[in-house]
């Protein structure tokens, strides 16, 4: 390679600056593309956990519109084995009996209406709910006003008879 002009050893700025030129951009570096490198400062990096911590929140609340409180499983276990217990009774011993009939109604209109409550409390708290998970609370509480509006009428019928 042919040089244009002379080279003079004695020449300390024009040496440093061949020598600047020979290591490539000192400003091109990659530090920041590293995973969990702290290139940015402490500044930056509260920002990446602040972003993590909320992604994991909201994959948090992500996780399902009917999750209960664990008074509610109490509430809607005891419904629920009243509702099989009752429904047992209606279709066995009990064939036929008005009472037990409005009462099994009763107990399955409460076990829609404490899941289609725990869904819109979870909705109301935050919780995002995908579109069949809405149109079940919205089924269930539907079935819920149904069979509670039937069991009483058939126990209000049932005392006035």
């Amino acid at each position: 390679m042919a040089r244009n002009k002379e080279y003079d050893p004695s020449d300390f700025a024009q040496r440093q600056e061949n020598m600047r030129k020979a290591k490539g951009n000192p400003n091109k570096n990659i530090h920041h593309k590293k995973k969990n490198s702290n290139y940015g400062g402490v500044q930056k990096a509260a920002q990446r956990a602040a972003a993590a911590e909320q992604e994991r929140s909201r994959r948090r609340r992500r996780e399902s519109i009917f999750t209960m409180r664990p008074a509610m499983w109490v509430v809607f276990l005891v419904l629920l084995a009243a509702m099989v217990v009752l429904m047992i009774l209606t279709s066995g011993a009990y064939k036929g009996n008005q009472t037990v009939t409005g009462l099994s109604m009763l107990a399955t209109g409460g076990t829609c209406a404490v899941l289609a409550g725990n869904g819109y409390q979870n909705r109301r708290r935050g919780v995002e709910a995908s579109t069949l998970q809405t149109v079940l609370m919205v089924v269930l509480g539907i079935m819920a006003l149904l069979y509670l509006a039937v069991g009483v009428l058939g126990l209000v019928g049932v005392v006035q008879a």
